[in-house]
């Protein structure tokens, strides 16, 4: 004899848990937009701490890795954003 330990989940329970859970393409943007301005922080504070270091010396590939980010964040503006960085 076999038995059936599954549970039984009416459709209006599935329902109820699917509309919970279901994230929309505007709540994934958003989420986007806040990871991006978290790192901004982080990264403008890194670049602070760095910076008060009288001892660090940044070398070429600090400096080529600090432009390709500027570089990337800048293909996303538009002609008159660029213009007032």
């Amino acid at each position: 004899m076999m038995t059936d330990y599954r549970c039984r989940v009416s459709e209006d329970e599935l329902a109820h848990d699917r509309a919970q859970v279901e994230i929309t393409a505007e709540d994934e943007r958003e989420a986007a937009r806040e990871d991006i301005e978290l790192l901004a922080l982080d990264i403008n504070e890194a670049v602070f701490q760095l910076l008060r270091n009288k001892d660090w010396q940044p070398d070429s590939d600090d400096i080529e890795s600090a432009e390709t980010l500027y570089n990337c964040l800048r293909w996303h503006m538009t002609p008159a954003q660029r213009e007032a960085v």
